[in-house]
């Protein structure tokens, strides 16, 4: 069986980081603010290859793509987990976080996914844990236009990347259709709280990117309150 060797996974990995920088101004930026804001035990949700996961030690990384899963699992040497977030029951199984981070991926999903979403990440923290989320922003909540050439580059890293045999074996559906939701701050900041989470502030913006953490009660869990 043909395997996938570290330094052609590491080398992946830099180009998806190269070919996603068009996508979100100040990634790097954005991405040292959310390391900055985890705690202990760390769940990169939607982690991809592991930009995220990179900065951090004990994280474990979740995605569905099992292609971005498997760069970053031998890249990394992380524990990674499949699932798929479009839905209720991603969480089964999964320990409790001290951190939940997400970066620059949920707005795959439209504003009723992402509020039961959000009320799923609370459930899965340790009281008092913190989830930070990072995305585009704007305001007025509009659909962003994507920057010149960038869909290109995204193609031509697939190409590169399904070329090795190892991660080819492992592309075994056409990825979901992205409902592209980009609301303003206010609308993260107003679901969050009514998924229970007890504090919400914004601690990073530029242009229309930013920063919301959303920390957990510091009280009991569920399971002690019951």
């Amino acid at each position: 069986m043909t395997t996938l060797d570290r330094s052609t996974a590491a080398a992946l990995r830099r180009g998806w980081d190269a070919q996603q920088q068009p996508f979100l101004p100040w990634r790097e930026e954005v991405f040292d603010v959310l390391a900055a804001r985890a705690r202990d035990r760390v769940l990169d949700l939607a982690g991809g290859t592991g930009s995220i996961a990179s900065r951090l030690t004990d994280v474990t990384l979740l995605d569905f793509d099992p292609v971005l899963l498997e760069i970053a699992r031998v890249a990394l040497d992380v524990p990674v987990v499949r699932a798929d977030l479009s839905g209720p029951g991603w969480a089964d199984g999964l320990p409790r976080f001290d951190s939940v981070l997400a970066g620059t991926a949920l707005h795959h999903f439209g504003p009723d996914r992402l509020r039961a979403l959000y009320a799923e990440i609370r459930d899965l923290l340790n009281p008092g844990g913190l989830f930070a989320n990072a995305d585009r922003m704007p305001e007025p909540a509009a659909v962003v236009p994507g920057e010149p050439g960038a869909m290109e580059a995204w193609h031509d890293w697939w190409r590169e990347a399904l070329a090795h045999p190892a991660l080819a074996a492992l592309a075994d559906r056409p990825d979901g259709e992205s409902a592209d939701f980009y609301p303003p701050v206010s609308w993260h900041v107003d679901a969050l709280r009514a998924a229970g989470f007890a504090h919400v502030e914004v601690v990073w913006r530029r242009g229309d990117s930013a920063v919301v953490v959303a920390q957990r009660d510091p009280g009991r869990g569920p399971e002690e309150a019951a």
